[in-house]
């Protein structure tokens, strides 16, 4: 007799406050701190050819040709470097569960995106921090890594790090990478960037031409504006991919073939799209810097670029009660940064229209003013 539903023992799945936060806080709010890519372009600025794959179409096995080859193009590699995926989301539970064997152990970045600290757990993987600290630029230590890969105990077998960091928006230092990938040599383990930020910087190398141990993941929605389109990847070395690929049979088997053929229009217009994209950032963050200036109870590190900026208030430590409390009183939202694990920081987006990011910011200001 077969046991009950109730009674079948099944892996907890932890509860992703972020996602829950941007789908139900920030989507209610009226003026929303929270939007973290820009939006969709309009049709003076993008409008695509119809689709040449009927609607019922499954699509190529590996993703549409013309798609793979405008990604192979941008990534400079070959197309057997390119995997495709649902998004940024799907690619990176892909990649982590593809990289990190059994029985090895998995070193994220903290702060972080939060499923890329939680899906290793999920998968019954072995996690350790890799701190990313507020007075250093929010630049991880390399000794920090060679710590973890010579600590007792598993396998240091992958480490996770994003590009530009999420919350906070910076940068790799320069020639982090490289000196990562020495230390990926000498101690045997893979290394997963997440750049679905990246774009945002036009002359950024991905971290996958740094090392065949590296992969890189991205996707067409926080620089772009096409989320709905679910087009991501993973970019790196075919010997990595090919256990990606394996792992994407059991994941999504195919992809939208007409998401794959607006995608790879979208691509052909990448320097005019993404243009637009920076322009926006560019203009975000000078509205920001203006307004965070004239604070002396905040404290923040620049961005690299992006949307996104993570900030402390001096003097609020518990500042999941403080968003709270801004979004019932003053219709504003904010990502608390007890979201990312750091209580008394707070993440803020800029990539509303600028008159809400204005209005958004006055009302925070008034907010904090009353604290």
């Amino acid at each position: 007799m077969l046991d009950s539903p109730s009674r079948i023992p099944v892996r907890e799945i932890p509860t992703f406050g972020l996602m829950h936060w941007a789908k139900h806080r920030s989507e209610a709010a009226k003026y929303s701190l929270g939007a973290s890519g820009v939006s969709s372009p309009g049709p003076e600025e993008f409008t695509p050819k119809e689709p040449a794959a009927p609607f019922t179409s499954a699509g190529d096995e590996y993703g549409a040709p013309a798609l793979r080859r405008a990604l192979a193009g941008v990534h400079g590699v070959a197309e057997d470097h390119v995997l495709l995926s649902v998004g940024t989301s799907l690619a990176n539970f892909n990649a982590i569960l593809a990289l990190a064997g059994p029985g090895e152990r998995v070193l994220v970045e903290a702060p972080t995106y939060p499923s890329l600290a939680d899906i290793p757990r999920v998968l019954g993987l072995t996690t350790d921090r890799l701190a990313r600290r507020p007075e250093e630029g929010w630049a991880p230590r390399l000794e920090d890594v060679e710590s973890a890969a010579r600590a007792p105990g598993p396998p240091l077998g992958l480490v996770v790090l994003t590009r530009l960091h999420n919350p906070s928006g910076r940068n790799l230092p320069t020639g982090f990478l490289e000196k990562l990938a020495s230390l990926a040599d000498r101690h045997d383990f893979r290394v997963m960037v997440d750049e679905v930020y990246l774009d945002f910087l036009p002359d950024a190398t991905p971290a996958h031409r740094v090392s065949p141990r590296f992969v890189s993941t991205g996707s067409l929605t926080k620089a772009w504006g096409f989320g709905g389109l679910r087009i991501g990847w993973i970019v790196g070395d075919p010997s990595l991919l090919s256990r990606a690929r394996e792992a994407s049979y059991y994941l999504a088997v195919n992809d939208a073939a007409w998401s794959q053929d607006v995608a790879a229009q979208a691509l052909a217009a990448r320097e005019r799209l993404l243009g637009r994209s920076r322009r926006i950032a560019a203009d975000g963050l000078a509205i920001f810097r203006e307004w965070i200036d004239r604070r002396d109870d905040l404290e923040w590190s620049p961005p690299d670029g992006g949307l996104v900026a993570f900030v402390r208030a001096k003097r609020i430590a518990d500042t999941a009660s403080f968003a709270q409390r801004l979004q019932r009183e003053r219709d504003v939202a904010i990502a608390e940064g007890e979201l990312f694990g750091m209580p008394g920081w707070f993440r803020v987006c800029w990539g509303a229209p600028e008159d809400s990011v204005r209005e958004a910011l006055r009302r925070l200001g008034e907010a904090l003013d009353e604290a």
